[in-house]
Order: C-alpha cells, then structure tokens, then sequence
C-alpha cells in the first residue's frame, strides 16, 4: 500500500535522493579534477571527458530495462541491487591503471545508474499519488541540489590533499545510506509479472544510441574527423528507423515511441532535451574555463564552482510560483532565453572581471539550468495515465541521459576543433565553446511556441490519473461526471471534462 502519512512519503524521497545526490556528487567531483588526473595519467585533459559521457551512455542504453526490472524484481529490490552496483563499479575504478581500463567500469557504473535513476523516481511519485507530481518532484530535487554544491568542494579538497584516486570511494557511505534507507523504509510491493522483454528493439535502441555518440565524438578524433562523424551519425539514424517498424506492433517495446503523442511528454522530451544539450554544457565548461583558462587553482575553482550549485538550490522554490502563474510553455521559453544569455556572457570573461561579477554569472547560471530541468521534467509526466508511467520514466530518461552527455560531447569536440593542434587550451577557446552552446537551447524554441497549456491551469501536478498507485487499489479513469477536482500542490480547480480532452490533445508539429 501507498504510504499514507505525509512523513513517511518526504522521507522516501529523500532515501531516493541520496541515490541521486550520489550521482550529482560523482560527476562534479571528476570534472573539477580532470585537469590533474589528464596529468597524471599522461593524456589530454578533453579525453577525460570520456569518463562521463561513457557513464552517460550507458545510463541512457540501460534505461529501458529498468521497467521491466521493477516489474520482474520489484522495485525496491531493483532500487538496491542498482546502488550497491554503483558503488562497487566507482570503488573498482580505483585500482585502474589508466582511462581506458577504467572505461568498461565507468559503463558499468552506468548500468547501475540506468536502473536506480528511473526506479528511484518512480517509487518517489507512487508514494505521493495521483494529482502531486510537482510534489514528488520538489521533494526529490532538493536535496539533489546539494550535489552540484558539494561535490566540487569535496573534489577540490581531497585533490589538494589526497591521491584523486580516493575521489572513486566518496559515494560509498552515501550508497549505504540510501541502500538502508530504503530497506526500512520503502514498502516491498510484490513484482507485478514482467513480460516478455523486447531484446531484439532494445538491442537495435542500444545500438542507434551508441552509433549517434561515436559520431559525435569522432568529430574530435582526427583519424575520423567530419566525414567520419556523418558516416556514424547516419547509420544511427538508419538503425533507429529499423527499431521504429520494429516497434510499432509491439505492445511493450524496449522504447515506448507511442508516448510521444502526448503533447506534454514530447514538448518535454523533445524541447527538454534540446536545452540540456547547451545549457548542461557549462557543468563541463566552466570548471576546465576556471582551471585551464583563467589559472584559478583546483580548490578556488571548485569553490567558485560550488556557487553553481548554490544557486541552483536558491531558486528552486521559483518554480512552482512561476509555472502556476505563467504555465509551462511562457515559463520554459523565458528559461530557454535566459539559458542562452548567460552562456554568451561567459564568452566575454576575463581575468579583468571583477570576483564579485564572475560569481554572480555563477550564480544565475545555476540557477537557470535548476529552474530549466526541473520545469522540462515535470511538463514530461504531468499528463500520463497510470499505466503509461513506468514506460515514460525509462523511455525519457533515456534521451535526458543522452542528451546531457551530448552536451559534454559536443563541448569538448568544439574545444578540440578550436583548440590550436599541439598546443594548449586558451581562454579564447573557451569563448568560442561557450558561444557556440549557448545558441543551441534556442533551437528548442519552435518545440515550445507550438505547446499550449492544457486547461486554464497549468497541467503540472493537475492530471488525477497522472500516477500509478498500489496494484490493489487501481485509480478508475476519469469521467465527465465526476465533479472537479482540488489540486494539492497549486490550489487550482479544474473540470474532469476539461482533463478529459486535454490530456489527449495532440499539438502537431514535432514528431517523435
């Protein structure tokens, strides 16, 4: 049974966060010591980049089984097999003798990621149920905004003090807290009976995905170079469409491209994804730019870095005020704006800035890419049917996953085409990357003019047949005779007739 005390569902979405904090920990933790470890282990620092776009990959190749997992296992079950793997995976990297033997653990890692991340999320919106998706949402994030903020901090110190070596061991205590956390207090729901897995669609999905990657990074890689990067991308393209004909007379596909006729999910998925290209692309930039660029050294790097997270943490409780006010298509094109504004800005930094300027850049920039991930994601699932919504989690982390390690990729394939060949990385080319990525979220913009908010309230958290509950007490369809109801999270009311239609408009346009 859903947990019926308000309690008890704060603080499962907190055991998840620490799942996902863990996460956020991780990756800043490497990126702010990428210059030091590219040193020590004899390579260019943009090759390092490889330890999280491979991490990345395989998070998003991995994601569509993580539904058929929770069903097969049970959720909570799967939740904990997938963090202790993580842990095990970083703590393995350790004893690496360099990047390429660290890589296959790094995918690894990912593959543990690929089922804690959509499992994880999924326990958080069963235990708020149906109409408090922005709910779930909120009390999941927060405390995964301490991420971006510590990890720099905790990267820059061990760095300054320790082997980076140690850095791989940072996340096991938060792994078994949140492994004991959920074993006391996660409910063991019985596993509903998975069917048959779609092997063959999510064989063909891996290998579009991994295809499309190494396109992208062979744009960096002189033995390849532009021609090399068409060749790749095309063949992605052409696997994918197999997987699509694949797809369409299956009712449980490895990668539910039936989803995307909600207006909601695919101006989520689709223009979400565009903008995370760019604006993720600074979580990469900035701490290189600090290091590389500027001359700041490791730990005032990562502590200027940190401010990032800060920001991030200070404008969370914007969101709801904003969306219930303006709606998710005015609130994410002004995000999108805003996005691309302060990446331009970082294109004219110099070391005659003054400290106080540099760190309020900082600031709003993490500030804007919280507010733009957080209001894509929740526009993705605030209008899904109960039965749609363990499909949608893997299916939409599997282009968020892709899509932000395409920002890394992309970011240090512009670097190396910039850079001058044998020499070292200037602050110039650092503006030109930042300038380069802050116009890719406006590509999104087409996606996002032709969405309209459904219903005179904005969708977020509306839908009451957006979450599934426990097998045993299934949520009846709405009818047009049922009286309005009350939302939780905004306060708003909305006719059941009105929830009815609007939950399936279709907005043409982008197709999936």
């Amino acid at each position: 049974m859903p947990p019926t005390k308000e309690s008890h569902r704060i603080a499962i979405a907190f055991v998840v966060a620490c799942a996902f904090l863990m996460q956020g920990v991780d990756t800043t933790l490497l990126t702010i010591a990428i210059p030091l470890i590219a040193r020590d282990l004899g390579q260019s620092p943009l090759s390092l980049h490889l330890l999280i776009t491979a991490y990345l990959l395989s998070l998003a190749v991995f994601m569509p089984v993580s539904g058929w997992f929770a069903d097969r296992f049970g959720a909570r079950r799967v939740f904990c097999w997938s963090v202790a793997l993580f842990m095990t995976a970083s703590m393995a990297c350790a004893a690496m003798p360099g990047l390429w033997t660290m890589l296959p653990l790094r995918m690894l890692q990912g593959f543990g990621g690929a089922l804690m991340t959509p499992v994880g999320r999924m326990i958080v919106l069963r235990a708020f149920g149906p109409g408090r998706t922005l709910d779930g949402m909120t009390w999941l994030t927060i405390p995964v905004l301490i991420g971006p903020l510590i990890g720099p901090l905790i990267g820059a110190t061990l760095i300054e003090f320790a082997p980076w070596r140690t850095l791989f061991f940072v996340n096991a205590p938060i792994c078994l807290a949140a492994i004991i956390g959920a074993l006391r207090l996660i409910p063991a729901t019985p596993p509903e009976g998975a069917g048959a897995f779609d092997l063959g669609g999510f064989a063909l999905a891996g290998l579009s995905l991994v295809l499309f990657q190494l396109g992208v990074e062979a744009l960096s890689h002189p033995g390849f170079g532009l021609v090399g990067a068409v060749v790749l991308v095309a063949g992605s393209l052409a696997v994918f469409q197999v997987y699509r004909r694949h797809a369409r007379g299956l009712d449980r596909p490895a990668l539910d491209l039936r989803l995307f006729s909600n207006a909601s999910y695919r101006t989520g998925v689709i223009a979400g994804g565009i903008g995370r290209i760019g604006i993720n692309s600074s979580a990469f930039l900035l701490p290189l730019f600090l290091q590389l660029g500027l001359g700041f050294r490791p730990i005032h790097a990562g502590l200027l870095a940190a401010l990032s997270g800060l920001g991030s943490f200070a404008s969370k409780p914007l969101l709801k005020r904003c969306v219930a006010r303006f709606g998710f298509r005015r609130v994410l094109i002004a995000i999108t704006l805003l996005g691309t504004l302060s990446l331009l800005a970082f294109a004219g930094v110099s070391t005659a800035w003054p400290l106080g300027l540099l760190i309020a850049l900082v600031l709003i920039t993490g500030a804007i890419r919280t507010l733009y991930f957080n209001a894509a994601n929740t526009l993705t699932y605030t209008d899904l049917q109960d039965g749609e919504l363990s499909r949608a989690v893997s299916s939409a982390g599997v282009f968020q996953q892709l899509t932000m390690g395409l920002g890394i990729s992309i970011s240090a394939a512009l670097l190396a085409v910039i850079q001058t060949p044998g020499g070292a990385l200037q602050k110039a080319d650092f503006h030109w990357a930042f300038a380069a990525m802050g116009l890719i979220p406006l590509l999104s913009l087409p996606v996002l003019w032709r969405y309209r908010d459904t219903g005179a309230a904005p969708a977020v958290a509306e839908a009451p047949a957006t979450l599934p509950v426990a097998p045993a007490a299934p949520v009846a369809p709405m009818r047009k005779t049922q009286a309005p109801l009350r939302n939780k999270s905004i306060g708003e009311r909305r006719a059941a007739a009105e929830t009815d239609h609007d939950a399936n408009t279709d907005v043409s346009g982008t197709a999936a």
